[in-house]
């Protein structure tokens, strides 16, 4: 890169530089440092322009340390992002392998599970063919009895009388037991009109126990008190008449003498 000479003012102070970069770029990093100078000039009003410049010289040094660190940070943080990408990528060419494993035993496993279905279907089919072997043996123990029976001679009468009684007894014994139904029915219908009637009945007396003390208790309240057995009899409104054939005085001041006889005196 050429380099050539650059004039710049950094405020208000003009100097000359040789530098490779553009003067334009050179002119801003001029402007910043300018105003961070006046900026420290302004926050210490008597602070003089050589040591603002060192000031800010020294900000600038600071940011510019600072900024290596975070440099220095980033670039060893990106070191270990490649190694991880580079971990990523052998971990992606052992998937893509095992998937391509994966495959060939999904195909296997297919392959396993079609062959199981095929022998399952054997297996119902073998379990098929054993029913009609034992269907046909029982058709041809059954055809042998029909035979046989068919050539047996016909039951004597005897043995079809007892046949027909002990139909008989069995239909009695249906009925019998249809009957012994009906009747336990029956009873426990009328078990339960007795308890209606028990009810009834004890509502019935309660009811008259009720009265009975209802008409008690008003006789009791409407009796007048009975006299003790020394109290004094009450006089009767009308006067008694005295018996005229006892001697009475008023009854001798007019004419007439008792005929009892007067005690003497």
């Amino acid at each position: 890169m050429e380099k050539r000479r650059v004039r710049l003012t950094i405020n208000g102070v003009v100097c000359g530089l040789i530098t490779g970069e553009s003067e334009a770029y050179m002119q801003s990093l001029a402007d910043e440092v300018g105003d961070l100078m006046r900026q420290i000039m302004t926050a210490s009003p008597f602070i003089t322009r050589e040591a603002a410049a060192l000031t800010a010289a020294l900000s600038l040094c600071d940011d510019a340390h600072k900024n290596g660190d975070r440099a220095a940070a980033l670039a060893e943080k990106n070191e270990e992002l490649e190694v991880e990408a580079e971990l990523w990528k052998e971990e992606k060419v052992e998937l893509l392998k095992s998937a391509v494993d994966t495959q060939k035993d999904a195909q296997l496993a297919e392959k396993a599970a079609r062959l199981e279905s095929e022998n399952a279907l054997l297996e119902e089919a073998v379990a098929r063919l054993k029913g009609i072997e034992q269907r046909s043996q029982a058709l041809e123990d059954e055809n042998a009895a029909l035979r046989e029976a068919a050539q047996a001679p016909s039951p004597s009468p005897k043995v079809a009388a007892l046949t027909e009684e002990n139909r008989q007894l069995q239909d009695k014994l249906v009925r019998l037991a249809q009957a012994g139904q009906t009747a336990q029915t029956e009873n426990q219908r009328l078990q339960q009109e007795l308890a209606l009637l028990n009810d009834s009945l004890r509502q019935a007396r309660e009811a008259l126990r009720q009265s009975q003390e209802a008409q008690a208790a008003q006789a009791a309240s409407s009796k007048p008190p009975q006299p003790g057995p020394g109290a004094p009899r009450a006089e009767s409104g009308k006067r008694r008449r005295k018996n005229p054939l006892r001697y009475e005085e008023n009854l001798e001041q007019e004419g007439m003498v008792s005929f009892f006889k007067q005690d003497d005196e």
